[in-house]
């Protein structure tokens, strides 16, 4: 029987990328393109609160495949909870506590954050760092549950892969075995890859000639030209980051890598990307929905260029390991990677340029670790701000084999006193739990924040029902077609 849903044109919603989706393992390498797909087919245990419910960090997530948020033990050494009733995987396979549990054992995030077990029917935590907000964890697109039969991952989510999906053009379709509505049956993931100037030229086109009815990977540059199109603008999630490869020759010392960014002027940074830079120039790590976290670090290229000559065994050649394409948070990678070569070579340091071609080329240079300076960011995966801070600045991120999903510490940096301090502010989110972080930061000085990037999402005028999300990836089975 054919797909009623192929033939039915207003029931398809088209989505432009900039790159083909090179990986769609729900324990593989991840990106945004494969995030925002394998978030529509794997549910993790609980869904992340409503943004205006609350603080960043604050918000209690809810119950999706639990019946309840994790309950602490009477000897308060482990959670349990219980199992939705209902839940049932594409294949109509139940979902139970064993499986539940199973799945996410084989996560390396949740590993880093607690151990996991089933019994009596119910799902048993014990967290590896006592006061952690577990349930925040639970939350998180990385923590989907999967179900694997035949070699084929399968999800509980709204939709599933279609088997003739490509890399340039992932499809996905209604999963039968949902347990709620989904307005939309089919989705359609078409890549259009940026040119040899980073520019989404093809992407912008696409959607001008109504191919593309939703994108949320342009700028807020390119988006002034869209006409008969709807958008919106608002505080981003990601924040585009210049690592300083501490393992490196010379990148050992603090004191050059300071040196080097004052060298750096942020806002000009910024300028590349957009005409008005002062919103999107970044003062801190934290992306501006997360709050503040100022790290103190000045433009003064005078002042850089004395220290950074009064150190012996100073570098004066560096690589510079770029993002494969652009991103949410960095839409013109290229252009800005020029600006800070040309700015360092102020100071006396000269650096080279070396941008992968393909996802896979990229993890396999920051696994490797042959680069002195990397420029990339990332997008938060949950609204907990710690669990930002932990994914760029703790030693269980640094690139490694294997499963590569949560490695965003490219500079290969361990610190046990950051990682004390992280812990504490994920347990007391305080202002002064806060500045322990940004005083170790600014002693060390391990990565240079440079750019925020605004959340942005383009949709046409038959997307119905459309809800922003915080984390930029929106709920397509709740949006509907209008013709």
């Amino acid at each position: 029987m054919s797909d009623p849903s192929a033939s039915a044109e207003g029931k398809t919603l088209r989505v432009g990328l900039l790159a083909p989706v090179h990986e769609l393992d729900p324990w593989g390498k991840h990106d945004f393109e494969s995030t925002m797909i394998l978030a529509h087919v794997f549910e993790p245990p609980l869904a992340q609160a409503d943004p205006e419910d609350g603080a960043p960090g604050g918000r209690a997530p809810t119950p999706l495949l639990l019946s309840e948020p994790p309950q602490r033990s009477a000897d308060g050494q482990t959670l349990t909870a219980s199992v939705r009733d209902g839940v049932r995987f594409s294949d109509g396979t139940p979902l139970t506590a064993e499986l539940l549990a199973e799945s996410l054992s084989r996560s390396k995030v949740f590993r880093r954050m607690a151990d996991v077990e089933a019994r009596d029917g119910q799902v048993v935590f014990r967290p590896r760092r006592p006061g952690a907000r577990l349930d925040l964890g639970l939350s998180q697109r990385f923590c989907g549950v999967v179900l694997e039969r035949g070699g084929t991952p399968l999800g509980t989510g709204p939709y599933r892969i279609d088997p003739s999906s490509t890399p340039e053009h992932t499809r996905l379709v209604k999963n039968p075995e949902y347990r709620g509505p989904v307005g939309i049956d089919t989705i359609e993931f078409v890549a259009y890859p940026a040119d040899p100037d980073g520019r989404p030229e093809a992407l912008l086109q696409a959607v001008e000639r109504g191919e593309v009815d939703f994108c949320n990977v342009v700028s807020r540059e390119d988006i002034g030209r869209l006409k008969g199109v709807r958008k919106w603008i608002e505080p981003g999630s990601g924040t585009a980051i210049l690592y300083f490869n501490v393992q490196r020759p010379g990148l050992g010392n603090p004191k050059v890598r300071k040196a080097l960014a004052m060298a750096i002027d942020r806002a000009a940074a910024a300028k590349v990307c957009y005409p008005n830079p002062v919103a999107f120039t970044a003062t801190g790590l934290l992306p501006p929905m997360m709050g503040s976290l100022r790290d103190g670090i000045h433009h003064d290229p005078k002042q850089a260029g004395v220290q950074f000559r009064s150190v012996e065994g100073r570098p004066d050649r560096l690589t510079l390991l770029l993002i494969h394409g652009p991103r949410p948070y960095l839409p013109q990678p290229r252009a800005v990677a020029e600006g800070l070569v040309a700015q360092l070579g102020e100071v006396g340091v000269q650096v080279e340029i070396r941008q992968p071609e393909t996802l896979e080329d990229y993890f396999r240079e920051a696994v490797a670790g042959d680069y002195d300076l990397a420029l990339s960011g990332w997008v938060a995966d949950a609204t907990d701000p710690a669990d930002f801070l932990e994914t760029i600045l703790g030693p269980e991120s640094i690139p490694s084999g294997g499963q590569h999903l949560i490695d965003g510490n490219l500079s290969h940096w361990r610190s046990d006193a950051v990682k004390a301090a992280i812990d504490r502010f994920a347990e007391d989110p305080s202002e002064e739990a806060k500045q322990a972080i940004v005083e170790i930061l600014k002693a060390e000085t391990p990565i240079l924040p440079l750019i925020y990037g605004p959340t942005i999402f383009v949709y046409s005028l038959r997307v119905g029902d459309f809800k922003p999300s915080p984390l930029g990836i929106p709920e397509f089975a709740r949006m509907s077609l209008v013709e």
